[in-house]
């Protein structure tokens, strides 16, 4: 209930430490909420060099013999499922028509244990950090984005989410796009966590680098961090991201056929290809 009190001034989340006990494990850790988890000093713990099974017995790590020296990732801000990856979308299909976003206005409510959390400052600060700050990267001043989040428990878990795009196009004349969505909001959370799952040991198995993966993986999160930190919040710059270090990692950079290449390395399966490749014919 240590959630709940605002007077709880500890400073060792729950989250800080199943990652470092992750991190001593040899296993990934992907952080999909919005807790302060991930930090240098984390990053650094889940580099391999850091973890040498040698290390000296003045090593802090030293305390925690025998831990693990496989490779494995620490990724993360908070799973960009619904609202905020049609966000990052919509502001791309709005420059590609030659308009200039300059608010972005949102709102959403549901009513599930996720948003319950949501009722103390604590972990609102946390949650508004990332919303708020999707298209950091871009260092955009004439953006305004603002957002709002609200419990409302009859809602459940069937989320409502409310955008309005206003941009200026031609002689500065205002263009106003809006979009509604209703979606079990963990029903748009699991494939993530599934996708997180099989990057992760796709990438271990191939001894893809800390950087490579979280570049890869960036598309995954709302604020990506860590060695992705930096990364273009464009969801389609993300893919492209993702596409680069598939063929980097198969040594077929020239291969611009993806499916192929999903064939090639176990990701997807013949029939899956050919369901696919009919879908991208229509």
């Amino acid at each position: 209930n240590a959630i709940y009190d605002d007077s709880n001034n500890d400073d060792i989340s729950p989250s800080i430490l199943y990652s470092v006990a992750a991190a001593l494990e040899g296993c990934s850790f992907v952080n999909g909420g919005s807790q302060n988890t991930l930090s240098p000093a984390m990053t650094c713990l889940f580099d391999q060099s850091y973890r040498k099974p040698d290390a000296p017995a003045s090593s802090v790590l030293s305390k925690f013999a025998p831990y693990s020296a496989s490779r494995a990732y620490c990724l993360g801000t908070d799973y960009k499922a619904g609202q905020t990856k049609f966000k990052t979308a919509a502001v791309e299909y709005l420059r590609a028509l030659g308009l200039s976003p300059r608010v972005i206005a949102s709102s959403n409510h549901l009513g599930n244990n996720d948003m319950l959390n949501l009722t103390t400052k604590k972990t609102l600060d946390a949650k508004m950090r990332v919303k708020s700050n999707i298209f950091g990267p871009w260092q955009e001043e004439s953006l305004d984005h603002k957002v709002s989040v609200m419990y409302c428990p009859y809602i459940g878990d069937e989320k409502r989410d409310f955008v309005e795009y206003t941009s200026l196009g031609f002689l500065g004349s205002p263009h106003t796009m809006v979009t509604y969505t209703r979606c079990m909001d963990s029903i748009l959370c699991v494939p993530l966590m599934v996708d997180a799952a099989i990057w992760c040991d796709y990438f271990v198995n191939r001894n893809v680098s800390a950087g490579d993966a979280a570049r890869a993986t960036a598309y995954l999160f709302k604020v990506p961090e860590g060695e992705a930190k930096g990364v273009d919040p464009g969801f389609f710059h993300q893919m492209q991201e993702l596409e680069d270090v598939l063929k980097k990692t198969s040594g077929e950079e020239k291969n611009d056929d993806m499916i192929a290449l999903g064939v090639s390395q176990g990701i997807i399966t013949e029939e899956q290809a050919a369901a696919l490749k009919g879908l991208v014919s229509k």
